[in-house]
């Protein structure tokens, strides 16, 4: 018995050892990341921390590389204390000790301007969910101010702003990538190859009218620091499918009267759910790639690709079943979904085999849902506020994308009359590429320029230049 009571207090301090060291480490993902610098303490792991790590809803720590901040449209997170307090005293910081001096290198300034940009027009569009929640107008002002001066200070010039890397071009050249989709590894990412091939077979779906609203029309409004860009491919190719997108447009009646008591009269008419169908194997894809200011304040597209998301149509219905459950509408779903994202720790590796920054989507992955969604903060209390209560990411694609075919394409409607036929202007003769980069898209360009925010944004900009 002599040997048991020392073991007992060895044991006891292991155990409050491992406790303690759990604490420091759910303390340490709670308030810090490494993306920028190997200290959790370096000012730009701080600010971003303090903007993608929510105190109210820890989750947010294990998804602090998430493409976009969880802020909502009803979110009171950095208006409210502590919050604000916290996020003002280190944009301070970050400007009385010119931390944008800290980091040289121009990939990670861009991540960090754009991650600023961010919270910037999520403040400028926000508004309260009811009349009598506060509106935080002098709030919101402080942090404007103080976000558009650090986003100047961060801005490259145009040159560096082009020569960033072209991050599909290199995740393809990777290999970590299937080039193409395999139904018998229907759980296999893969980026087309061939996508921005001047005769590929993956065509190009939009408005073509500059300044006009894009064709991804949600996601351009939700995250418009982005361009995004639509392609379609049926699996008889190029010729298969400019022939099929002049059938659609030649449909006799593209659009019938609502019957759902729509009241707002741009809602008074909707696509007609017979429209010519593709056939099975068709693809579709959305590109999301980043936008910056230079550091004159002049908007670039970049040519750094943030997201890719792929659906594959294994079979198409007569008529689709329209399901509200999340779960259930991906259990029914005839189609194959894949997401492929822009990770920060990946595209800041100097030395990794795999710097293209990009990382598939895991099938059980599940990620704070940013679009057409409650908020974590919002919707009945405490439902959303735990990752764990999301479904895997890529089934919620399903819940928006139900219907049989082309009725599932939430962009047909830039296919239809009165918009403009698509046309295969490689075909012509004389045809030759446009001298820009593929990404280089004017029509987000010039949409952005025409924006509140963006207006908003320019005039502190020019009232801080020198």
């Amino acid at each position: 018995m002599k040997g048991v009571f020392p073991a007992l207090v060895v044991l006891v301090l292991v155990l409050g050892i491992f406790a303690g060291a759990r604490a420091l480490l759910r303390a340490g993902r709670a308030d810090g990341v490494t993306f920028y610098d190997a200290n959790p303490q370096h000012l730009w792991n701080r600010l971003h921390a303090a903007i993608y790590i929510r105190e109210d809803i820890p989750s947010t720590a294990e998804v602090a590389d998430a493409l976009d901040p969880p802020l909502w449209q009803n979110t009171e997170y950095l208006l409210s204390k502590p919050s604000h307090e916290r996020i003002v005293r280190i944009v301070d910081e970050f400007l009385r000790t010119r931390g944008e001096r800290l980091i040289q290198d121009p990939v990670e300034r861009a991540m960090l301007q754009r991650d600023l940009w961010a919270v910037f027009d999520w403040l400028a569009l926000r508004e309260p969910g009811r009349p009598d929640e506060p509106a935080y107008e002098r709030e919101k002002r402080e942090l404007q101010t103080r976000l558009a001066e650090a986003m100047r200070r961060l801005g490259l010039r145009p040159e560096e702003i082009r020569a960033l890397p072209v991050t599909y071009e290199l995740a393809v050249k990777s290999g970590e990538f299937a080039k193409e989709y395999d139904p018998q590894h229907r759980d296999r990412a893969f980026l087309p190859a061939d996508l921005f091939d001047v005769h590929s077979p993956w065509v190009q779906i939009g408005t073509q009218r500059i300044g006009s609203e894009p064709a991804a029309a949600s996601h351009s409004e939700q995250f418009s620091r982005s361009s995004f860009l639509i392609f379609i491919r049926l699996p008889d190719g190029r010729k298969a499918t400019y022939d099929y997108l002049r059938t659609v447009w030649d449909f006799p009646q593209p659009w019938i009267g609502r019957t759902d008591g729509g009241e707002d009269a741009r809602d008074q008419t909707a696509a007609n759910r017979q429209l010519p169908q593709f056939p099975a194997g068709t693809e579709v894809l959305l590109l999301r790639q980043m936008m910056l200011f230079d550091d004159q304040g002049n908007l670039q597209s970049t040519p750094i690709t943030e997201s890719v998301q792929i659906r594959v149509y294994r079979s198409v219905a007569a008529h689709g079943e329209m399901i509200n459950d999340e779960r259930q509408a991906f259990k029914k779903s005839e189609q194959d979904f894949y997401e492929i994202v822009l990770s920060r720790p990946l595209l800041f590796a100097k030395n990794s085999a795999q710097s293209s920054g990009l990382r598939a989507t895991g099938r059980k992955e599940k990620q704070f849902s940013m679009l057409n969604s409650f908020g974590a903060d919002e919707g009945p209390p405490g439902h959303f506020a735990k990752l764990d209560n999301y479904p895997p990411a890529l089934e919620s694609c399903a819940t928006c994308h139900q219907g049989a075919g082309i009725n599932s394409v939430n962009s047909r409607r830039v296919l239809l009359k009165p918009n403009w036929l698509t046309h295969d202007y490689a075909e012509r003769a004389g045809y030759t590429p446009p001298p820009n980069q593929w990404w280089e898209y004017e029509q987000s360009v010039s949409w952005k320029q025409r924006r509140y925010e963006w207006g908003l944004l320019s005039g502190y900009w020019k009232a801080a230049a020198p």
